[in-house]
C-alpha cells in the first residue's frame, strides 16, 4: 500500500514497532532524528561516532534491548568500527543506521564515499544497503532479526540520503520479531552446566 509518509517516518515507525525508545545520533538534525523526536523516541546526541557506538552498546547491555546508533557516511562511519567490534565480541545487539551518498552518486567517490561492506564486514554479523524505498520496512525487520537472532551482535543498515528524504514509501502490516535479549551473567552456574552438555 503506497503511503505519502516520508521514509524517515517509516524508519521511525519500524523502530517503534520493535520497541525502540532510545537512539543515539549525531547532532546533525537529519530527517530520521527529527522524525524520531516527533514520534517520542528519545534521542541522545554524541560528538563523535566512537562515543555513539559505545553509548548504544552500553544501553543495550543495561536495558536488554537493541541499541540504535546513527552515523553519516565516510570517515564518520569509520569511527563506528571499534564499538561495533566490541559489540560483536561481547554479543551485544546494536543496529547502526549509516547514511550513504545519494544513489546517483554511488561508486563515484562522491562526498567521502567509502566501501562500507569492506569497512564493517569484519566487525558485524550482517550488513546491507537499502536500495529500494519499498523495502525499508523489510530491511529494518531483517536488521532486528540479525542483531537478536542466534548469538546477538551488531549489524549495519546503510541507507542512501535520497531514500531517507523520499516522499513515497510502501507500508505493510506485520508483527515485530522478538527484539529483547538477556545476556549470560558471568558466574551463572546453571548456564555453564547447560553449555557443557
Amino acid at each position: 500500500m503506497v503511503n505519502d509518509r516520508i521514509v524517515a517516518e517509516v524508519v521511525v515507525e519500524c523502530l517503534k514497532r520493535h520497541g525502540v525508545e532510545v537512539m543515539f545520533s549525531q547532532s546533525l538534525p537529519s530527517a530520521a532524528l527529527l522524525a524520531a523526536e516527533d514520534a517520542g523516541i528519545r534521542t541522545f546526541t554524541y560528538r563523535q561516532e566512537n562515543s555513539g557506538g559505545a553509548m548504544a552498546d552500553g544501553y543495550a547491555r543495561i536495558s536488554h534491548k537493541v541499541g540504535i546508533v546513527t552515523a553519516q557516511n565516510g570517515p564518520a562511519a569509520t569511527l563506528l568500527v571499534a564499538p561495533l567490534a566490541e559489540a560483536l565480541k561481547s554479543s551485544v545487539p546494536v543496529i547502526a543506521l549509516v547514511q550513504e551518498v545519494e544513489r546517483a552518486n554511488l561508486d563515484r567517490n562522491a562526498f567521502q564515499e567509502l566501501d562500507h561492506i569492506a569497512l564493517s564486514g569484519g566487525c558485524t554479523k550482517w550488513i546491507r544497503r537499502v536500495t529500494e524505498v519499498s523495502r525499508v520496512e523489510d530491511y529494518i525487520d531483517m536488521a532486528f532479526a540479525a542483531a537478536t537472532g542466534g548469538r546477538p551482535g551488531p549489524v549495519v543498515l546503510r541507507r542512501s540520503r535520497c531514500s531517507t528524504k523520499s516522499s513515497r514509501a510502501y507500508a505493510r502490516n506485520g508483527t515485530p520479531l522478538k527484539t529483547s535479549f538477556r545476556p549470560h551473567r558471568n558466574g551463572d552456574a546453571t548456564y555453564f552446566r547447560r553449555s557443557g552438555r
